[in-house]
């Protein structure tokens, strides 16, 4: 197992680090695979495979679920990260800059908690190697969660849930072992006045001389 105190963190701090959209996150375990499966990474026992950037020599792919179509996607194992849905938990109301509230020129920041369900295929044309590199994806992903959270802008991670080995649904020449996990992070934005927009569609909407009929062609492209 590799040394968890090892894995690289962008930022010495995890303040200085924040997710803006769910790629980012995809990226962050792209990342991590790819360090787990470098030749840097000691292993004890030695890993069957090495990731390296070139994707000609590389013994393993470690990419992001839409990059699938791959033409050497057939010829080698190979761990493709994706996620099944994200959700925005309940939103709070952060500080704002002026009291009473005066909206024309109000300036409002905003508070969620962010979760994604991931998904991990660890893809093989023999069914126990596919088997065996879904255990050292599982855990990997399970020991070091709380360095991942630590370092990575991750608030959570759930326990890492490894599935069946079956026929890849997307190549029935490959066998595929599914991973799944939810994590969730922080997610802050805030609002500019918005009131000379709303104004400029309702000027638009006063020129019209029917409004409904007008966001109606607005919508279809009539």
């Amino acid at each position: 197992m590799t040394d968890p105190s090892r894995i690289k963190t962008p930022f010495e701090t995890p303040e200085k680090f924040t997710i803006s959209t769910p790629i980012v996150v995809l990226g962050i375990f792209v990342a991590l695979l790819r360090e787990r499966f470098s030749a840097e990474s000691a292993s004890t026992p030695d890993l069957p495979w090495e990731w390296v950037e070139d994707l000609k020599a590389t013994q393993l792919f470690v990419e992001a679920g839409f990059n699938e179509n791959m033409e050497a996607r057939n010829t080698r194992p190979a761990v493709w990260v994706d996620y099944l849905q994200h959700t925005f938990g309940k939103v709070s109301i952060g500080d704002q800059d002026q009291m009473p509230i005066y909206i024309p020129k109000r300036v409002q920041w905003y508070f969620a908690l962010a979760e994604m369900d991931m998904v991990i295929d660890c893809t093989s044309q023999d069914m126990g190697e596919s088997r065996l590199l879904a255990g050292y994806v599982q855990e990997f992903l399970q020991f070091c969660a709380d360095i991942i959270e630590a370092g990575f802008g991750i608030r959570s991670m759930s326990p890492i849930i490894l599935g069946r080995t079956t026929p890849y649904e997307k190549d029935r020449s490959l066998f595929n072992s599914e991973i799944q996990f939810r994590i969730g992070y922080e997610r802050r934005w805030m609002t500019f006045p918005f009131a000379n927009t709303l104004n400029g569609i309702g000027a638009k909407v006063a020129d019209a001389a029917d409004p409904e009929k007008y966001f109606r062609e607005m919508a279809l492209r009539e």
